[in-house]
């Protein structure tokens, strides 16, 4: 009948509005619903997991903080959390060992963070957006029907079967190393120059410290890749290692067989687990690293992983998950209350989060390369580099020009060092 109002899909129960709908809710997407709904936004947001859910990147860094204080958990973080007051880097062969402590830092700040289970962290800031007035969804399904620049068509599918259609004058993708909107759009792309993969667990009994550095993350140079030992509460330490895909892909035997024989390569690691307890399975995930083409288009904007991963040595997962949510708040913000500023504040967003990842990424890059490897357990404070060092493994990755200037001399350093082993390699009789 000419007129008549189109009949709703067969099995669709709803058709619903909101302002913001945020699919993903780990940190990234919670803190992004967090900090809208206390801004008076309507927002909803699907997990399609239930939370309390196993997740890795247990380590935090200092620069958060002021993050969890502005959306009101710091206390409940402390509560869970173990004290780490800084990281050390362990030599290949177990003799040198280098402590950054975060209170050496360049600029002020934080001189410390936690360990975590992200199972309670992420649980945390979750919580605190329901608190604040988000509509949450878990075990749902989200998929993306249509997105343009009049907004964006959802739909949703609940635990019971339940269909709704959404409305939304703004889509959050924050749905991890699932990168739904890059996937539709086809913008995923695979770095060239990280093909990382890992393999980790949880163990009880390993020894620590009994000292100030007990809470301390501990990285292991490996060959190949690197290893992690971060301390988490009631004696339960998280293990694993990162290597390139290639070196896992040499796999023949168990993931756990596996597992060990890597361990065994670190003489620390190898006295460390020799009568530590195995808590459940491990776990291991592959292509680490990847980058969309763009963290902001038409009437969305992607956080944390949605937008791109890289190796985690330094902890940067859920740190650039927080402070993407903030930039992505303050900027949904703005465009709800002015339209005519959506393509500036896109472009805006897209160039901090971009500049924020290829600060670290370098440094990422030359995680395998034996001189980066010897200064980074040969650590020298000249001209104050060491302590610019520390203020990135703190997360501080504003662009400072006191900071970014010793940054671009240590990377100055580490070509002077590589050229002279090369050359020492060509005339080893001198």
């Amino acid at each position: 009948m000419d007129g008549a109002a189109p009949q709703p899909e067969r099995g669709v129960t709803a058709s619903r509005r909101c302002d913001v709908m945020v699919i993903g809710g780990g940190p990234g997407g919670a803190a992004t619903a967090a900090f809208l709904a206390a801004k008076g936004h309507q927002v909803v947001l699907i997990e399609k997991d239930r939370h309390p859910r196993f997740h890795i990147g247990e380590s935090l860094l200092p620069r958060s903080l002021p993050l969890l204080d502005e959306l009101g958990v710091h206390d409940e973080v402390r509560r869970i959390g173990v004290l780490k007051p800084g990281a050390e880097f362990i030599s290949e062969d177990g003799s040198r060992e280098a402590i950054f402590e975060f209170r050496r830092a360049l600029r002020d700040g934080p001189a410390h963070a936690y360990q975590v289970r992200r199972s309670e962290f992420d649980q945390i800031i979750f919580d605190r957006a329901v608190a604040l007035g988000v509509e949450v969804q878990q075990e749902a399904t989200a998929r993306v029907v249509s997105l343009d620049d009049d907004g964006a068509s959802v739909r949703t599918e609940g635990a019971d079967g339940e269909k709704i259609d959404w409305e939304t004058g703004f889509l959050v993708d924050a749905s991890g190393r699932s990168t739904l909107v890059s996937k539709m759009l086809s913008e995923k792309l695979p770095d060239p120059r990280n093909t990382s993969a890992a393999i980790f667990g949880h163990f009880r009994g390993v020894p620590r410290r009994d000292d100030e550095r007990s809470g301390n993350i501990r990285i292991y140079l490996t060959r190949p890749g690197w290893m992690w030992q971060i301390p988490l509460r009631d004696d339960v330490t998280s293990v694993g290692f990162v290597a390139p895909g290639e070196h896992l892909q040499t796999r023949d035997g168990s993931i756990e067989a596996f597992f060990d024989a890597h361990c065994a390569r670190h003489p620390h690691i190898a006295e460390m687990l020799a009568s530590a307890e195995r808590l459940g399975p491990l776990h291991a995930t592959g292509n680490f690293s990847y980058r969309a083409t763009a963290a902001a288009g038409a009437r969305h904007v992607k956080v944390g992983d949605a937008y791109g991963f890289i190796d985690p040595i330094f902890s940067t997962g859920v740190h650039l998950a927080l402070t993407s949510a903030r930039e992505a708040s303050i900027a949904i913000a703005d465009i709800l209350a002015q339209p005519s500023t959506r393509a500036r504040r896109l472009a805006q967003y897209h160039d901090e989060i971009e500049r924020r990842l290829k600060f670290v990424s370098w440094f990422i890059y030359q995680i395998h390369d034996p001189s980066f490897r010897k200064m980074m357990v040969n650590p020298k404070n000249i001209l104050g580099v060491e302590r610019a060092m520390i203020s990135l493994l703190s997360g501080d990755f504003r662009p400072d020009f006191q900071i970014r200037w010793r940054i671009a001399l240590f990377r100055l350093f580490r070509y002077m060092v590589a050229a002279t082993e090369r050359q020492d390699r060509r005339n080893p009789n001198g």
